[in-house]
């Protein structure tokens, strides 16, 4: 697999983005509040989305080129250290949601309290975005 180059994109669409990382958070809740939400799973994989996507407005917003990839990491290693999510590299442990636990339970469990816990985190992100968005 070839690494993805760097992109940049116009600094308009960081508000976009942002709305769109919203929606994903949402998609969140609605599965979390959900009698029957399905795979658990799915729940940490819509908050990785929104966490990502929040990121990579941010990133626009401030003309950073990032690889498209899906690892929270690299993209939080992007920022000056200053604009670093709250959070900061601790969201690294939704990447495996990202990845390969959207395509087997694995062996790990997680449970809705954990859910939750990492869901009112993600909040604290957008709140975050959208300051710097502004």
């Amino acid at each position: 697999m070839t690494p993805s180059k760097p992109n940049l994109f116009p600094k308009e669409y960081a508000t976009h983005l942002l709305q769109i990382a919203a929606g994903d958070l949402a998609t969140a809740l609605a599965l979390l509040n959900a009698p029957k939400p399905g795979r658990l799973e799915n729940i940490p994989f819509m908050i990785q989305q929104a966490v990502e996507k929040a990121i990579k407005s941010v990133l626009i917003k401030k003309q950073i080129a990032f690889p498209l990839v899906h690892d929270l990491g690299i993209l939080i290693a992007l920022l000056p250290a200053s604009n670093y999510p709250p959070g900061g590299f601790e969201w690294t442990a939704l990447n495996p949601f990202a990845s390969i636990r959207r395509y087997e339970e694995g062996a790990l469990r997680i449970t809705r309290e954990e859910i939750q816990a990492a869901y009112d985190a993600a909040l604290l992100v957008m709140e975050w975005a959208k300051h710097i968005c502004r």
